[in-house]
């Protein structure tokens, strides 16, 4: 006597459910007012005097007290006095702040993802720069 091992093709379905999960991420943003900063410069100018001596040579023109004969009366003798006075104005260099100024667009991109894709968004807007010289 043979011994055989008879095999029968058989399918079987098994049904299984799996529970898959993934992890969504949003990004929640509020849109919020960038500073917007602005310079001033304020000039602080002074004139500064000192006392100092100098020899200089000055032309002074004046007219002097002249006795006049013309006028009747008493002979009076007194000392009359006169007084000289004057203001030299000096032309120098002066050295002063300038500011020069100039228009640029600044640009400001950021990655804004909606759904599965990414996106980049940039937005331009001008910015004022200033620069400050001695002249």
């Amino acid at each position: 006597m043979v011994e055989e091992t008879e095999y029968d093709d058989v399918i079987q379905c098994d049904h299984s459910y799996d529970k898959r999960c993934h992890t969504t991420y949003v990004t929640n943003y509020e849109s919020q007012q960038e500073e917007e900063c602005e310079e001033n410069f304020r000039k602080n100018c002074f004139i500064e005097y000192a006392q100092i001596a100098i020899k200089e040579t000055v032309d002074v023109c004046r007219k002097p007290l002249v006795k006049d004969c013309e006028v009747e009366g008493p002979e009076i003798c007194r000392t009359e006095y006169e007084s000289e006075c004057w203001t030299k104005q000096e032309e120098h260099d002066v050295e002063d702040d300038v500011v020069t100024c100039t228009t640029e667009v600044e640009e400001k991109c950021e990655d804004e993802t909606s759904g599965y894709t990414t996106n980049t968004k940039c937005s331009k807007w001008p910015k004022e720069v200033c620069s400050v010289e001695k002249k």
